[in-house]
């Protein structure tokens, strides 16, 4: 079997660098780690994702709810939408804040 094809001698080009993006994982470490600053009295902060990334913020009293939301609403340039506030999963004592998480 014979090949014609013909090797050209040259230089051989880098591909152009990009900036580096933040990996995901870093991105919803950072996102959790802002609201455990901003929440530092609530009893968990947690991420979940079921076609959209949701943010939830479970607190023991009541009465920190209404701070909570407000709170959430203006954080972060309004990145968060769709506040919602029902109990914890599995935990009685516990109320959950949940909110949508927009790019």
């Amino acid at each position: 079997m014979s090949t014609n094809a013909t090797q050209s001698a040259g230089q051989v080009e880098q591909f152009p660098k990009v900036p580096v993006d933040r990996t995901l994982s870093e991105q919803l470490r950072q996102l959790r780690d802002m609201l455990q600053s901003e929440f530092p009295d609530a009893e968990g902060v947690s991420l979940s994702f079921d076609g959209q990334l949701r943010a939830h913020i479970d607190i023991r009293k009541g009465e920190e709810i209404l701070c909570v939301e407000t709170k959430l609403s203006s954080l972060a340039g309004g990145k968060f939408s769709q506040i919602q506030r029902g109990p914890a999963p599995h935990h009685p004592f516990l109320h959950r804040i949940s909110a949508a998480v927009d790019r």
